[in-house]
């Protein structure tokens, strides 16, 4: 790839010297391979495409997440953690909230406790415990969490949904979404 990018940086009688198209071959195969490394490092600075990088951001913060964990579930406890330094307020909240990426998320303070609803996905939300954990983590100490959940209602896919549809739905998505006799 970078080696044509090179030839055709030459003048053209230069682009078919087989001396000159080895160097460049060679050439353009190491620079290849700097971009790649190039690419991968940069991929480490974001939350969402972080890898090898996870246990470097976790002995900055001095937090250890479940190895065992889904690699998305460690990476939004690091990013929790990330932002979770600051003034315990509503902001502080959402941000932390926000970090778990399986739908909305809307954190707000109704009489006195703090209500966290999921406004964005049907059902409970992938790694809830993870997330229950960083906003205990984050809140101040006086104030409860209340959950929100948003189920799939009948009224929802009575005469809305072909039945081929409703097959796709998982049942974690229904109110009482339990497999019974499993």
């Amino acid at each position: 790839m970078t080696k044509d990018t090179l030839i055709k940086n030459l003048h053209k009688l230069y682009r078919e010297d087989p001396w000159i198209n080895e160097l460049f071959n060679s050439a353009g195969i190491t620079l290849d391979k700097i971009n790649a490394a190039i690419e991968d490092l940069e991929n480490q600075y974001w939350f969402d495409t972080m890898t090898w990088a996870i246990p470097v951001v976790e002995n900055m913060l001095q937090f250890k997440t479940d190895s065992n964990a889904a690699i998305e579930d460690r990476r939004s406890q690091l990013e929790a953690r990330w932002k979770s330094n600051g003034k315990a307020d509503i902001y502080l909240l959402q941000a932390v909230a926000n970090s778990w990426r399986n739908g909305d998320v809307t954190v707000s303070f109704v009489n006195g406790k703090i209500k966290v609803t999921f406004v964005g996905e049907f059902g409970v939300p992938k790694d809830l415990e993870g997330l229950e954990k960083a906003l205990e983590d984050v809140k101040p100490a006086h104030l409860a969490l209340v959950y929100s959940y948003r189920y799939l209602l009948i009224k929802e896919i009575d005469n809305t949904m072909t039945l081929s549809e409703l097959e796709q739905r998982k049942l974690n998505e229904f109110a009482g979404g339990e497999l019974i006799g499993q």
